[in-house]
């Protein structure tokens, strides 16, 4: 088949777009959810000391979503990040209250799961393994959930559409974030467990991008995905 992997993995996602399940257990429409700007150019985000502040800020009636591809200046305080210039953002965050359920957008298994403790990093983690036309093989990432997710799991277990994947957890056990979700697509794992950048360096950020697709082909938002 010609094309890379990631090329092939889009090319795939495209044409299944309309078979993935909700992974909120409902749609996100226009109706109840809205983009969050958490990037360097958000001249509101810049008048608060932190992003917890802002996001008090905004409407509690819409799911907030944001992030991938965005430049943000938000890691900048966390060692984890700064000590490699990693700013840009390879998923979509989702806004959500600690115990909120998270669901399998398609058909998987569980690759791999992971505690990633470090202050600011992803918290308890779960990735799932999924197969698409002609053999397409890619990952989804699950970050900031709660601990009690990983309890239970074995490698390779079948996750199926629509089955609970996890639950969100709170700031105490999710690497130190207010709630959310970073979820994230994944086109090869290049042997990582458990882990994977969710942020990368602007030097990197081209290839990374193309490596983590647009988290909109699976989330159906209304906005039109970003190829890389």
């Amino acid at each position: 088949m010609i094309g890379d992997v990631p090329t092939r993995l889009v090319s795939a996602l495209i044409h299944n777009q309309n078979k993935f399940s909700p992974i909120l257990g409902f749609p996100l429409t226009s109706s109840n959810a809205r983009q969050l700007d958490l990037s360097i150019h958000n001249k509101e985000l810049q008048k608060f000391a932190n992003v917890e502040d802002y996001a008090n800020t905004l409407d509690k009636n819409f799911i907030w979503l944001g992030g991938y591809g965005e430049e943000r200046n938000i890691y900048a305080h966390a060692l984890l990040f700064s000590q490699d210039d990693r700013n840009i953002h390879l998923g979509v965050d989702i806004a959500l209250k600690p115990n909120t359920s998270i669901y399998a957008p398609l058909n998987g298994r569980i690759h791999s799961f992971k505690n990633n403790d470090k202050p600011y990093d992803f918290g308890p983690t779960i990735i799932l393994e999924h197969e698409l036309d002609d053999n397409i093989h890619f990952y989804t990432l699950y970050g900031h959930l709660s601990l009690n997710c990983l309890k239970n799991l074995t490698i390779g277990q079948l996750i199926e559409q629509g089955q609970p994947v996890g639950d969100i957890g709170d700031k105490t056990e999710n690497g130190g974030w207010d709630p959310h979700l970073h979820f994230q697509i994944i086109s090869n794992m290049e042997n990582r467990q458990g882990d994977y950048p969710g942020v990368t360096s602007k030097q990197d950020a081209l290839i990374m991008l193309h490596k983590c697709p647009d988290p909109q082909f699976i989330l159906n938002f209304p906005d039109k995905p970003i190829i890389y």
